[in-house]
C-alpha cells in the first residue's frame, strides 16, 4: 500500500518552512514514501491551524499503509538514514507531554483519560488500521471547541480524546524521543529527526527559528 508524509502549514510559507519542506520531501523519496503539504484548513474551518493536523485521518489517505504528520519546522539531520516506517509507535511523551496529559486530565476529566496515549503535536505515525478507529470517533466535534485556542492543547487534545474514547491501549504508542529532538537539547546531531524551536538553550534565552536552523546548518547537522 505504500506510506505518505503530510505536513500541514495554513498562510504563506516563510524561509523556515520552505527548507522543512524541502528537508522532508526529500527523506520521503529516500524512503520510497509519497509527500504531501496540506494547506489551509481542510480538516474544519472552525478550528486553529494546528487542528488541521488531524486531517490526516481522513479517508482520502486509506490507500495508505502508514501516514506520518510532521510539523513544519521538524529537519532530517545529516546523514540519518533510519527509517521511521519500520519503527514502533505512534507520537512523542517526554516530559512536557507528560505534564500535559495529566493536566488534561485535571481539567477535562470528562474527555481525557490517563489510560489512553497523548501524543505531542510536531509528530504522528500511523497505521490504516488506527486512523480507522481514530475517526470512527469522529462523529461529535463540538467538544473540540475546549481546544480551539493557541496553545491550549489544540490537535493534541483532539488526538487525545479520539484515542480514549477508541480506548487505545499506550503499550507500543510512543516513538523514541530522538524523532522529534528539540534543536536546544545535547547532541542534536545524533537525533533522527530535529524540532526547530526559538530557545538557543533548554532555559532560554530564544531567538527566531531560522537562526537556530542555520546554526545548525553551520556545525553540519543539517
Amino acid at each position: 500500500m505504500g506510506n505518505i508524509i503530510l505536513q500541514h502549514y495554513d498562510g504563506e510559507l516563510g524561509e523556515l518552512e520552505k527548507l522543512s519542506v524541502k528537508n522532508i520531501e526529500q527523506y520521503a523519496w529516500k524512503r520510497g514514501a509519497k509527500y504531501r503539504l496540506i494547506t489551509g484548513r481542510p480538516f474544519d474551518a472552525r478550528l486553529t491551524p494546528p487542528c488541521q493536523k488531524v486531517q490526516m485521518l481522513n479517508e482520502e489517505f486509506d490507500g495508505f499503509d502508514q501516514v506520518l504528520m510532521l510539523d513544519i519546522d521538524m529537519f532530517v539531520p545529516r546523514g540519518m538514514e533510519v527509517n521511521i516506517f519500520e519503527q514502533q509507535g505512534v507520537g512523542l511523551y517526554n516530559p512536557i507531554q507528560q505534564m500535559l496529559h495529566a493536566k488534561m486530565v485535571k481539567n477535562y476529566p470528562l474527555l481525557a483519560s490517563s489510560s489512553n496515549p497523548y501524543w505531542g503535536g510536531a509528530i504522528y505515525k500511523m497505521d490504516l488500521e488506527l486512523r480507522k478507529a481514530l475517526r470512527k470517533e469522529l462523529t461529535d466535534r463540538a467538544w473540540m471547541e475546549n481546544f480551539n485556542q493557541p496553545y491550549h492543547f489544540e490537535d493534541e487534545g483532539i488526538m487525545h480524546v479520539l484515542a480514549t474514547r477508541a480506548n487505545i491501549n499506550p503499550e507500543g504508542a510512543y516513538l523514541d524521543p530522538r524523532w522529534c529532538y528539540d534543536n536546544y537539547l545535547p547532541d542534536p546531531a545524533g537525533a533522527y529527526m530535529i524540532h526547530v524551536r526559538t530557545k538557543i538553550t533548554p532555559t532560554g534565552p530564544k531567538q527566531e527559528k531560522i537562526k537556530n536552523y542555520y546554526d545548525l546548518v553551520e556545525k553540519g547537522i543539517l
